[in-house]
């Protein structure tokens, strides 16, 4: 919802492909994409010439069966102001620990964050050894 209506500043009509009868965002939210005239929702048009893809708000964390410290949205927690994680080594980038933004970018961003954290600290072992 949010980036459908995020959309309509660039564009002069925006499709909501919804796999399910109803909406999960909030009442606002879904209020607020009702009520925009460049929204529309089930599109009949067969050839867009943009898609944009938006899958939820759920972060991908499952997999991490508890090894990692998440937070009550199941985002991984990171130290502020870096991607390091309550394991020692283990870096979190993009969207299952940036809960506000996520966005491509975010993404970028924090994975070469995470990347050059991760250097750092296998030099920082290396060292020691």
């Amino acid at each position: 919802m949010e980036e459908s209506t995020f959309l309509t500043k660039y564009s002069s009509k925006v499709y909501i492909i919804h796999w399910r009868d109803s909406f999960r965002a909030s009442k606002i939210m879904q209020s607020r994409v009702i009520s925009n005239p460049k929204i529309e929702r089930f599109p009949t048009c067969k050839s867009p010439p943009g898609l944009f893809f938006a899958i939820g708000h759920e972060p991908a964390t499952k997999f991490l069966d508890g090894q990692l410290q998440l937070d009550s949205d199941d985002y991984v927690l990171t130290h502020p102001g870096t991607t390091k994680t309550s394991v020692p080594g283990v870096f979190a980038a993009g969207d299952v620990q940036d809960k506000k933004y996520r966005q491509a970018v975010t993404a970028v961003g924090t994975g070469c964050m995470a990347a050059l954290e991760a250097e750092h600290y296998l030099q920082e072992i290396g060292s020691s050894n």
